[in-house]
């Protein structure tokens, strides 16, 4: 089974998460397919909009924490940082279809994106500190720009899930549609998008975005202590506990 299908449909580069028996959480290769993906329709001239899906009901768990290394000071996850950069820097516009579980990197995605179509049933769950880790992929930064601190705060220190129409309240979801039309109203607005003069698009785009020094300083700085967390002993104990599928028990930490 391939777990990132790639189609192209018109000017329409559909990019689609397929492991469902993991709830689309993704794999070190999965975050270097999405890169290539979106680096080549950056120095291409054939796509004009990109659409983000899950499948089978869910959008994106997160990373798939059995597929990182013991030892992140020694190998670091660069696939996560090439496809987090490939975002900032993207200015081909994209569109992501959310049903189901959005957590993790399957939330701090969306904060990047230039159309977010949910359910109001999906679930959007920044969950890093319940895994012992900081926010990343520019959240603590992005968030409390668009939010105010204590709305930001709440969301990620908490670590609670938020349902659609709370996300579409707080503006991180863009446009609510029954579960059945997610699909098909994500794939609208993205032919929208590829119908419009796409220079002028990319550089609309670019402008609106504005300079993203602020937003790549805060975002190395967030994987710093991502780093931090996994080798630490909270790290090790949240991990245990998710794996062993139990409430972790920081006690004996500090």
């Amino acid at each position: 089974m391939t777990a990132v299908i790639t189609r192209l449909d018109g000017h329409v580069l559909q990019l689609r998460m397929n492991r469902p028996e993991k709830r689309n959480a993704l794999t070190l290769p999965m975050y270097d397919a999405m890169s290539e993906a979106l680096e080549q329709a950056e120095t291409g001239r054939g796509v004009r909009a990109i659409v983000i899906l899950g499948s089978s009901g869910s959008f994106c768990a997160g990373s798939d924490l059995a597929d990182f290394p013991s030892d992140p000071s020694q190998h670091g996850p660069t696939p996560v940082m090439r496809l987090v950069e490939a975002l900032v820097h993207a200015s081909v516009p994209i569109v992501a279809a959310v049903d189901g579980v959005a957590a993790g990197f399957g939330s701090t995605m969306l904060l990047h994106l230039d159309s977010v179509v949910a359910s109001p049933a999906t679930r959007i769950f920044f969950s890093f500190v319940n895994m012992a880790l900081v926010p990343e992929a520019g959240s603590s930064l992005l968030l409390t720009r668009q939010l105010g601190y204590t709305r930001a705060a709440e969301l990620l220190l908490r670590a609670a899930p938020i349902d659609g129409v709370e996300a579409h309240r707080l503006g991180i979801v863009s446009t609510l549609a029954e579960p059945a039309n997610v699909e098909s109203t994500a794939l609208s607005i993205a032919a929208e998008f590829a119908s419009k003069p796409p220079q002028a698009m990319r550089r609309a785009k670019k402008l609106l975005k504005g300079d993203t020094a602020e937003l790549m300083q805060r975002i190395r700085e967030e994987e710093r202590d991502v780093f931090l967390g996994l080798k630490s002993a909270e790290g090790a104990e949240a991990l245990r506990a998710f794996r062993e599928r139990r409430a972790p028990d920081f006690s004996g930490t500090s």
